[in-house]
């Protein structure tokens, strides 16, 4: 380039490629682009966490891996920026994964639009594991104490009624949820034979060569065992004798140590190897 030659002014007939930068520097989305895991926000227990989103969303979450279909992520958002979250492809719920995946599309969505720099990890999240959830779970919440404006917010309405698969995951231990019958039950007693001994007239005979073939494999398992463990004693056994022939013969030449050794591997269980003592200086 010529030093003589003038400076080139911005090409205004492309400003879309400024406006995102510009607007993406806001000093709120700095903050959230910064936190670490050692910000107050990685800190906030399960307990407090379920207790706010319960009282956000009007739902009865138990625990934060039910958030693990997205559709609460996607509702948290549509609070701090109303009428922008479509809510209509939110699937609540979402049991498969293709479903799943659906609502994380949504949420990213909502995520490009606002420039928010964080990263899903979708493949994590809806495999159901807690930590992952809690994690990205005190993420939102943190975003969300810092963007919500306090306007008023409806969440039954604004998810059509349904329930965000609260009701099917907390269904089992409600009352009333599951009727149980407490009658009279009649119990028989089984037959008595000439001897006063049972009849088993309703077992098979068939159970009983079951009971000893099983038996039998059993017996056989242990003598196996008992085989495998008189084995595994005799083998470490010489590998102790090995070691202590070496400690004790470390000044010895090679050849002689060679034979110790091989005396120790071709012996049998009542051979006894003396191994050599040195005598006392």
């Amino acid at each position: 380039l010529s030093l003589n030659t003038p400076p080139q002014p911005l090409n205004s007939s492309a400003p879309h490629l400024l406006v995102p930068r510009i607007l993406g520097c806001s000093a709120a989305q700095d903050r959230m682009s910064s936190i670490g895991m050692m910000d107050a926000a990685f800190f906030v227990g399960k307990n407090e966490l379920l207790a706010w989103l319960n009282d956000l969303l009007q739902i009865n979450y138990a625990k934060v891996e039910q958030c693990a279909n997205g559709a609460a992520y996607c509702q948290i958002m549509d609070a701090i920026y109303p009428g922008e979250v479509p809510m209509k492809k939110v699937i609540f719920e979402a049991k498969l994964e293709h479903d799943m995946v659906k609502n994380y599309k949504v949420l990213q969505g909502l995520f490009d639009k606002k420039q928010i720099s964080k990263h899903i990890e979708v493949a994590k999240l809806i495999k159901g594991k807690p930590l992952d959830n809690l994690e990205f779970l005190q993420w939102i919440k943190r975003y969300f104490d810092m963007h919500y404006g306090g306007q008023e917010y409806t969440p039954v309405e604004r998810r059509g009624g349904q329930g965000s698969g609260a009701k099917e995951n907390l269904g089992a231990s409600r009352p009333g949820s599951a009727k149980v019958k407490t009658g009279a039950v009649r119990v028989e007693k089984p037959a008595l034979g000439a001897g006063g001994s049972r009849v088993n007239s309703g077992v098979p005979a068939k159970n009983d060569k079951e009971v000893a073939q099983l038996q039998e494999e059993l017996t056989s398992l242990k003598l196996t065992v008992a085989e495998l463990e008189k084995e595994r004693d005799f083998y470490f056994g010489k590998l102790r004798d090995v070691e202590i022939c070496c400690q004790t013969n470390e000044k010895t030449e090679v050849a002689e140590l060679v034979e110790d050794v091989s005396k120790i591997l071709y012996s049998h269980t009542e051979d006894v190897i003396e191994t050599p003592v040195e005598p006392a200086a």
